[in-house]
């Protein structure tokens, strides 16, 4: 007769269900404290490139899962000013911030395969480059759309906040640059010590 392997747990959970399990929670509890720690320092985030190293590690789907929610609570409890106050701006900001955890799931195996450094980290700049401009195109239509859009109201608050976008779009991608590729070679090698394969769903 032949003998089932019984499940690690009660709930028929794996050992390394439970892992993956905790690392989505850890990751969406990153998200949400460096939004909060680097929220007075003007212009630097890192919310992004963390989203992004999380789609690195989990894959597109939980990539995007995580990010969101770390967004939309670190959003709801900025101190700054909460996001709640804001529907449009608060789903623009968990949306676009979700969607750098999916790019980072996308392109994981893309970044992996790339042996050379100076590329690796000229494809980093570039991804973060466009992450930040689409977050930046996207939080700033929610203002015009809040109130109502109109041509005057659009180029308005585009041509309020360019110099905003310009120092955010140009910080992003030199963290992007400087921290993204051995920080991806980190979290790879941390991967492989805790029995945890790439989820490539």
């Amino acid at each position: 007769m032949k003998k089932t392997k019984a499940p690690d747990h009660e709930n028929g959970m794996s050992v390394v269900e439970y892992r993956r399990l905790a690392l989505i929670a850890l990751w969406i509890g990153l998200i949400a404290t460096v939004g909060v720690v680097f929220v007075f320092i003007p212009n630097i985030e890192l919310v992004i490139l963390v989203a992004f190293l999380g789609g690195v590690i989990m894959g597109p789907q939980k990539g995007f899962i995580a990010a969101a929610i770390g967004e939309a609570i670190f959003s709801a409890l900025n101190p700054i000013g909460s996001g709640l106050g804001f529907p449009i701006l608060y789903v623009f900001q968990i949306f676009s911030v979700g969607l750098s955890g999916m790019i980072g799931g996308l392109f994981a195996n893309r970044i992996n395969s790339i042996p050379n450094s100076l590329l690796r980290s000229i494809l980093m700049g570039l991804i973060g480059f466009l992450l930040t401009l689409f977050y930046d195109i996207l939080t700033t239509l929610s203002f015009p759309l809040s109130t109502g859009l109109t041509e005057g109201t659009l180029w308005g608050s585009m041509t309020t906040g360019l110099v905003y976008f310009i120092m955010h779009m140009v910080s992003n991608t030199i963290l992007f640059v400087l921290f993204a590729p051995g920080l991806i070679d980190l979290v790879n090698r941390q991967l492989l010590m805790h029995g945890l394969n790439r989820d490539l769903a």
